[in-house]
C-alpha cells in the first residue's frame, strides 16, 4: 500500500531524468488509483515544477509544489545566495504536510544529485532524511553509471534511509550498446538494491506514451 507515503526522486547527476521519471511515476500510479502529488522543493532555473503541474492537472498552488526557486541555473546553496532567498525547512515542512493532506502519494523531485548543496551546511541528502522519505534512484544508461549509482547507494545507505529502488532513463534516442544494455542488472547485483525497471526515450512526453512503453515499471516493489 502506498497511501501516506512520501518518495524523494533523486538521481546520480543533473539532467538523469529525474522530472521524466517523475510524470512517468505520478501518470502510472493514478492509473492503479492513487492520488497522487507532486513537489520540487527547490528549483534553479527551469520549469519543472510548472510543467508536472500543468502535465499531471494539479490544482495546488505552485508555490507549495515549488516553494524555493532561484532565477539562475546554479547549485541551490549560489542560486538562493546571489538572488537573496533565505532557505527556511520549516516552510518547506509546512507545503510537504499540506500536499500529504490532498494527496495519498507524495513524489517529491530533488534538484540535482543526493550531494547537491542547498545552503553551505545542507544537503540534499539532509533534506531528504528531515522528510522521512524514502528514495528512488534515478540513473543514466551508458558508461559511467555504475561508479556512479553505486557511490549514490553507498552514501544514501550511510544515512539510513530507505532505497525504495532504481529506476533508469534513457534521455537520448541511442542505440543500445553493451554498457546499455547490461548496467541495470550489474548495478542490482554489485548493490543488492531492486531495479524497478527503465524508461526509455519518450518522444512524446505524453500520457499515451508513457501507458504504452512503460507498463513494466515494477511499481509494486514501492
Amino acid at each position: 500500500m502506498l497511501k501516506n507515503k512520501v518518495i524523494f526522486i533523486t538521481a546520480t547527476d543533473t539532467g538523469a531524468g529525474k522530472t521524466a521519471t517523475s510524470y512517468v511515476l505520478g501518470v502510472l500510479l493514478r492509473r492503479r488509483g492513487y492520488d497522487v502529488g507532486i513537489m520540487k522543493p527547490v528549483q534553479c532555473a527551469g520549469r519543472d515544477a510548472q510543467f508536472l503541474k500543468k502535465a499531471l492537472g494539479l490544482d495546488d498552488d505552485l508555490k507549495t509544489i515549488n516553494p524555493f526557486c532561484a532565477p539562475e541555473p546554479l547549485s541551490p546553496h549560489l542560486a538562493f545566495r546571489r538572488a537573496k532567498i533565505t532557505f527556511d525547512k520549516r516552510r518547506l515542512k509546512d507545503c510537504l504536510k499540506m500536499l500529504c493532506a490532498r494527496h495519498e502519494v507524495v513524489l517529491v523531485e530533488g534538484a540535482g544529485g543526493l550531494m547537491v548543496p542547498i545552503t553551505d551546511s545542507y544537503y540534499t541528502a539532509d533534506l531528504i532524511a528531515d522528510l522521512k522519505a524514502e528514495v528512488v534512484i534515478v540513473s543514466r544508461l551508458g558508461l559511467g553509471t555504475i561508479n556512479h549509482t553505486l557511490l549514490t547507494i553507498r552514501e544514501i545507505k550511510r544515512r539510513a534511509i530507505k532505497i525504495s529502488g532504481i529506476i533508469f532513463c534513457q534521455t537520448r534516442p541511442a542505440p543500445k550498446g553493451v554498457p546499455e544494455s547490461t548496467n541495470p542488472r550489474e548495478i542490482e547485483r554489485l548493490s543488492g538494491v531492486r531495479v524497478l525497471g527503465t524508461i526509455p526515450y519518450l518522444k512524446p512526453l505524453d500520457r499515451a506514451n508513457i501507458l504504452r512503453r512503460c507498463r513494466n515499471l515494477k511499481l509494486t516493489d514501492l
